[in-house]
């Protein structure tokens, strides 16, 4: 029987709410330096939600992508959402040598800066962990509807980058033409696949860290419940999906996965730099790029 299969999730931190409970295996903090899953921001909770989550809380009706697989939660950004690189890399450098401990196969990247091309140490990270056998997904960034305004790492070539559907029921991030487009700095067309975006509802942090000026701020769906926009949203839908596809077929290379979701793909007709290969479809993708 194969080890279940672990997402870090390298973002704000994630809580220990009841739709995860049990199955955070790790926690590490770059910001405060705690040692207890916590998030004093709510991103990577909700982040994580939409990956994983079981619908505890809720009875079954929010559920995450893949309800079976296991997080480790990796703490980059602090109670603003903000960060810098020397932490975005040390919570690689941890992943990557934390892989085969906790089986963790797919790492989450809710989060960008400017892409300034290949060199770019974030870049480079990202990639040697996907040369290790970790499928990174990183979101295409909510700079958009601008071409050349996907964020590194998901300017990678190597790596999965992921765009949002939009629609006009999107909250305020600005229009609802957010979603960040390519070419990069290089001429790489980008991003590789759409997930939805728009009003997710997925988990809210439970920790005192997370303050009331900030709660107040957030489209709060009863007790345990928040919904967020953003390319953010879109990668764990990618990310959950990936895991499932890894714990039926565990021999596969990330670049397998990646063909796989390049031929379940559902074209939109958009221009490529829009859409990549166009939507995910899940039912596809989880057999095997086959209908």
């Amino acid at each position: 029987m194969h080890q279940p299969i672990s997402i870090a999730i390298l973002d704000t931190g994630v809580a220990s709410v009841p739709d995860l409970q049990g199955r955070i295996l790790d926690s590490v903090d770059f910001i405060n330096g705690q040692n207890h899953p916590y998030d004093d921001n709510g991103h990577g909770t909700h982040v994580a939600g939409i990956a994983v989550g079981d619908g505890f809380a809720s009875g079954g009706v929010y559920v995450g992508v893949n309800p079976k697989a296991n997080i480790l939660s990796v703490k980059i950004l602090d109670s603003s959402g903000r960060g810098n690189s020397s932490n975005a890399l040390a919570g690689l450098q941890w992943v990557y040598d934390n892989a085969e401990r906790y089986n963790i196969r797919v790492a989450n990247l809710s989060i960008g800066t400017a892409d300034v091309g290949s060199n770019d140490p974030l870049v480079r990270m990202s990639e040697a962990l996907w040369d290790a056998g970790v499928v990174v997904v990183a979101a295409a960034g909510n700079a958009g509807p601008e071409a050349s305004t996907v964020t590194s790492p998901g300017s990678s070539r190597k790596i999965i980058t992921v765009g949002a559907v939009e629609d006009s029921h999107c909250d305020s991030i600005a229009t609802a033409n957010f979603s960040g487009q390519g070419p990069t700095s290089e001429c790489v067309i980008k991003p590789n696949i759409l997930a939805a975006g728009c009003d997710i509802v997925s988990c809210l942090s439970n920790s005192p860290e997370l303050s009331l000026q900030r709660l107040m701020k957030m489209k709060l769906v009863g007790r345990y419940y928040v919904r967020m926009t953003g390319t953010s949203m879109a990668a764990p839908f990618v990310s959950g999906a990936v895991s499932l596809l890894l714990a039926k077929y565990p021999n596969l290379t990330p670049d397998q996965v990646k063909l796989m979701i390049k031929y379940s793909a559902v074209d939109l007709r958009m221009p490529p730099n829009r859409q990549g290969w166009g939507i995910i479809n899940m039912l596809k993708f989880l057999n095997g790029g086959k209908k």
